[in-house]
């Protein structure tokens, strides 16, 4: 059944202004400066009708989106998409949309989903289409990683569709392997692997000071909330609404990670993560320079490995996990995406519909996997996806992405805070907290935080 058309009033923004500025808070909507909408129809041939799509994406991958955009642009004569770059891209959102003028698809993060779900700020994708699938049907949802659907998905309605996935492997140095005596060929399995390995690549000189590094929890310490997945931990009860951070999984890993600053100093393997803060993804990065011969990273390093060393002799693996965890059938992790929203209240969410399914065609998809080097979303690949492929380990990553024991994050509309949150924890824990007591505290924070949104909801849905 095709949608309604925008003069309904299920088409109207419904999430207020007081409602933005209880997701911001205050300050941070009132600091809030939107994108100009451009004017200028230069460039833009005659009769068409224009959308205008938010991206995060800038550098490389923002000009890889470009090239998508160009192509849905040539393909077809009715519609014209104008890529705007937009950072701080969901609270802007949010703002245009309670403003009444937000863009007409809007690229997000996975995690951004329940909040504009439950706010009424984005159109559910099952309102466009026709029954069948392919041009002019709807997106069907089976052509999904089990996994992805689920991070496109809240309470049983798909509300965006993917950009992008990624998980996290290990990626190891086997020249500096090979030096230690060990088999380039056989990566880490399990944690005690993982600390045998590390502590033999390990260079102290003769202060404390790191040399080198065989494995750092805090290189890069850009996913602290990642290390209980692979113990088992959950983080995140969706039945009961449940923060769970003090579980015996999750209070074990981050024992784990205290490990190694109680092992090498707090101090040193602070200042040594300090030394490279700024160098990831760069000629200086600790593990393409050769500093750390062990790194947890997404699929996109093999990219800018490409591009800073093209001769790094590197392999990866899945993340070790706890040792009575390991199944080579089933690898864990964790999986992320970046989403197509259709925010509601848009000005041509017809034609915004059009190019979001483009956009999940499968020969689209592929193209920007590899140009992003990412495994595929997509259930299916063409022949030949995964031998071209960049990231000559990209199968590592795609069998996590569609393994059953694969988690994704907590889809709850207050994960950011949680995950905020988690930061300042890891890096207590990091420096000798202790590690329930600091946990406790922010499952406690994390869970007021979900009760009171729960409680919003519920008198939100009261007053109809």
């Amino acid at each position: 059944m095709p949608p309604a058309p925008p003069t309904d009033p299920s088409r109207e923004p419904t999430i207020s202004r007081r409602g933005a500025l209880g997701v911001l808070g205050a300050g941070a909507a009132a600091a809030v400066i939107l994108p100009r909408r451009p004017r200028s129809r230069a460039g833009i041939p005659a009769g068409r009708t224009v959308i205008d799509y938010w991206e995060k994406w800038t550098g490389p991958e923002g000009d890889a989106v470009q090239r998508l955009v160009d192509g849905f642009n040539a393909s077809q004569g009715r519609i014209w998409v104008r890529r705007i770059p937009v950072s701080d891209i969901m609270s802007k959102a949010m703002v245009a949309i309670s403003g009444g003028d937000p863009p007409d698809v809007v690229g997000l993060f996975s995690y951004n989903v329940p909040q504009f779900a439950e706010s009424k700020a984005a159109l559910a994708l099952d309102e466009f289409g026709g029954a069948g699938g392919g041009e002019g049907g709807r997106i069907d949802p089976e052509l999904y990683i089990p996994a992805v659907r689920r991070l496109l998905s809240h309470e049983g309605r798909q509300w965006a569709a993917v950009s992008s996935v990624y998980n996290l492997a290990l990626y190891y140095n086997r020249a500096q392997f090979r030096k230690a005596g060990m088999d380039p060929d056989r990566p880490p399995r399990t944690i005690s692997e993982l600390d045998a390995a590390a502590e033999r690549l390990m260079v102290v000189g003769d202060v404390g000071q790191i040399e080198h590094a065989g494995f750092l929890q805090n290189l890069p310490a850009w996913w602290p909330y990642f290390w209980p997945i692979m113990f088992g931990g959950r983080l995140y009860d969706p039945v009961a609404n449940r923060a769970i951070l003090t579980d015996d999984a999750t209070v074990a890993a981050y024992s784990w990670v205290q490990s190694y600053p109680r092992r090498y100093g707090a101090g040193a393997t602070s200042e040594f993560g300090n030394v490279y803060a700024r160098s990831f993804h760069s000629p200086q990065d600790p593990f393409s320079s050769g500093a750390c011969s062990m790194i947890v990273q997404g699929p996109w390093i093999a990219n800018f490995l490409r591009r800073y060393s093209p001769e790094f002799d590197y392999g990866a693996a899945p993340v070790p996990v706890a040792d009575h965890l390991y199944d080579p059938q089933k690898p864990t992790g964790m999986l992320e995406a970046d989403v197509l929203v259709i925010p509601r209240g848009c000005r041509h969410p017809e034609e915004a519909f059009e190019f979001v399914r483009h956009t999940q065609w499968q020969e689209v998809q592929e193209r920007l996997c590899l140009e992003h080097c990412k495994s595929s979303p997509l259930r299916e690949v063409s022949p030949g996806f995964m031998e071209s492929h960049p990231n000559r380990y990209v199968r590592v990553h795609d069998a996590i992405s569609k393994s059953p024991a694969v988690e994704i994050l907590p889809q709850t509309r207050v994960w950011q805070p949680y995950a905020d949150m988690l930061v300042g924890a890891f890096d207590a824990i990091w420096r000798g907290a202790d590690v329930k007591p600091a946990l406790r505290t922010v499952e406690t924070r994390a869970q007021a935080l979900m009760d009171q949104a729960a409680l919003r909801r519920r008198q939100r849905e009261a007053r109809g």
